[in-house]
């Protein structure tokens, strides 16, 4: 008897995944910083001017913090200004997450939008609520599904098989993964989270997206970004993977003690900020 041609794939889908030696490196100037960061003799200046060695990174970098991800008053021109302003971490960040995003395929551009979308709504809402590390949970807006680039890069055929699983049974992007693969980007996130040694305060975002409620250590920052996630969905603002806008979870408004009358302030913010990223699309 003939194994299903389906379930074949699945099974040789999954050996690949499990199998998957290549993941990305973390970008050489990212682990620099990062040791530079860890010593305290390291001034603002040492890594602006690490930093800016590479003239299209750096470019890139103050893009991005002029953007309408921060809404600064007045313009960054420097690197070691965006540090002073930002924060290394916030900055790492974006440095982090320019050159990831370098990787993305043309065709991936809509998940660059819908990244740079989560990470401004991720943004807003930490404002809202008061949060002092707002700049911090927008990186991990904009991290939350590299799971999807990892799958990309490594798999283009198993890639492919689930973006046909979306548009014949109308599936979540996750579910069509499962389906496929046996598990999701979230899972794939997390083995390179821990690949790149990230935070746990970006990890679990990147992990738990898509359940909030199992978050542990951050929560908080998870459920931002599960429920920038969805509104970005709903705005149309760039492409997760499908075109449907999943429910969101009790559980998130819950740990962020938000109401109903919150979510209206939050879209009349978020709205001029989505307009106004749209110069960042063309970053790739």
């Amino acid at each position: 008897m003939t194994a299903d041609p389906d379930i074949s794939d699945r099974i040789q889908a999954r050996k690949e995944v499990r199998r998957i030696k290549n993941l990305p490196t973390v970008p050489g100037i990212v682990a620099k910083i990062s040791r530079m960061v860890e010593n305290p003799d390291t001034s603002v200046a040492d890594v602006g001017r690490l930093i800016s060695q590479d003239q299209v990174l750096s470019a890139k970098v103050l893009r991005m913090a002029n953007s309408a991800f921060f809404g600064m008053s007045r313009k960054i021109s420097s690197i070691s200004q965006a540090l002073i302003i930002l924060g290394f971490e916030v900055v790492k960040g974006l440095v982090l997450t320019s050159s990831v995003f370098d990787m993305i395929q043309k065709s991936m551009a809509g998940l660059w939008e819908h990244s740079i979308g989560c990470a401004a709504a991720s943004g807003v809402i930490a404002s809202h609520l008061g949060r002092e590390d707002a700049e911090e949970v927008l990186v991990a807006g904009l991290l939350h599904d590299l799971g999807k680039v990892v799958l990309a890069l490594n798999m283009p055929d198993e890639m492919s098989l689930v973006r046909k699983k979306v548009e014949e049974e109308d599936l979540y992007f996750y579910e069509a993964e499962a389906k496929v693969l046996d598990f999701d980007h979230a899972e794939i996130g997390q083995w390179l989270a821990e690949h790149w040694n990230l935070p746990e305060s970006l990890a679990e975002p990147m992990r738990l997206h898509h359940k909030p409620e199992k978050a542990v250590l951050k929560p908080e920052w998870t459920a931002i970004v599960h429920i920038a996630d969805i509104i970005v969905r709903a705005k149309g603002f760039g492409n997760g993977g499908d075109d449907m806008v999943p429910d969101m979870s009790p559980a998130a408004w819950e740990i962020l003690g938000l109401r109903k009358v919150d979510f209206l302030p939050i879209l009349e913010q978020l709205e001029p900020k989505l307009n106004s990223l749209k110069d960042l699309t063309a970053l790739n």
